[in-house]
């Protein structure tokens, strides 16, 4: 017995009219989540350079550790080259932290070189540039509608021209 096709999308249509996007559910991340977050914020940080090198510490998560690892080359801190003049080199993106909360709350954040070592005190060390991306669960899809991306060097003091420098930064 064949059915006519609006009996079959009739059935379709109340059968998932019954089913909740994952947000309204117990949420559980999985391997795809990970997944498609990692691949979004390596887009975000692309923007900015390419990330040759991944660097994960050896307590990463596994899901993190596959996720990465299916975009980029990932590395350990101790295997990062070594330099007289930089800490980490260009290309080489060092993950801060990536987790994914039970309330569909996710969080991607590191580092991207090129971070330049810089003199013994008063200065500080370069930073390199540091992303965060929250990212939130919204019906069955990850958003982010925010990006913080910053930049630091060591501080400089300016003082006019005609004026002696001060003290501090003598």
């Amino acid at each position: 017995m064949r059915l006519p096709a609006v009996a079959i999308a009739t059935g379709l249509l109340a059968a998932c009219a019954g089913t909740k996007p994952r947000s309204a559910q117990k949420f559980v991340a999985s391997e795809s989540d990970f997944a498609d977050i990692a691949a979004m914020s390596l887009k975000f940080v692309e923007r900015t350079a390419p990330v040759s090198i991944i660097v994960l510490p050896a307590n990463a998560d596994l899901r993190v550790r596959a996720a990465l690892k299916r975009l980029r080359p990932v590395i350990s801190p101790d295997k990062v080259p070594g330099s007289d003049t930089y800490k980490l080199p260009a290309g080489y993106f060092v993950l801060e932290a990536f987790e994914i909360d039970a309330d569909g709350i996710a969080t991607f954040e590191g580092q991207l070189g090129l971070v330049r070592k810089v003199p013994e005190p008063p200065a500080t060390d370069d930073c390199g540039i540091r992303f965060s991306i929250p990212f939130a669960l919204e019906g069955n899809d990850w958003a982010s509608h925010t990006l913080k991306k910053s930049v630091c060097w060591p501080k400089r003091e300016w003082w006019p021209v005609d004026e002696a420098a001060s003290a501090r930064s003598r």
